[in-house]
């Protein structure tokens, strides 16, 4: 009887892989802000102009009411009759009052609206991420010698 054969070998583990130290990727963060348009910009203002002038508007006609009140008011009693004219004095004060508090009313809301419509349109800033790896260095054969380059990635 002839011998047994011998057990194959186990093959042997294959090499570990050697890890080359490639590029590291790098990240930057930018924090982009937001800009208003210039569309934007000129609406803003506009309210807030016409708020403004509305607002000076009602203090001309608070004055107006109030010459016409210390007109006709007295600080002591001088025995005149009452006249038209100082009826159409108190008449004139209290159609400037009126006007100016609906001048103070408007110029008021047109200054609140163009506050808010800052605020509310107010443009968001964004956060861009770029990626980079380092530059590798690159030997190529050519013609007659070789030729040595970089490549990056973003």
């Amino acid at each position: 009887m002839p011998a047994p054969a011998p057990a194959p070998d186990a093959a042997p583990a294959p090499a570990p892989v050697p890890r080359v130290a490639g590029p590291r990727p790098r990240e930057i963060v930018i924090e982009i802000p937001g800009e208003r348009s210039r569309t934007n910009q000129l609406a803003l203002a506009a309210v807030a102009g016409a708020g403004v002038i509305a607002g000076a508007i009602g203090v001309y006609f608070n004055l107006d009411a109030r010459s016409a009140q210390q007109d006709v008011e007295g600080d002591r009693f001088l025995g005149q009759p009452w006249t038209q004219a100082r009826a159409a004095l108190v008449e004139r004060a209290e159609r400037s009052s009126v006007r100016a508090g609906v001048g103070y009313g408007i110029g008021g809301a047109l200054l609140l609206g163009a506050a808010i419509a800052f605020i509310v349109t107010d443009p968001k800033s964004e956060t861009s991420v770029i990626r980079t790896t380092r530059a590798t260095p690159t030997v190529a054969p050519a013609l007659g010698g070789a030729v040595l380059g970089g490549a990056w990635r973003f």
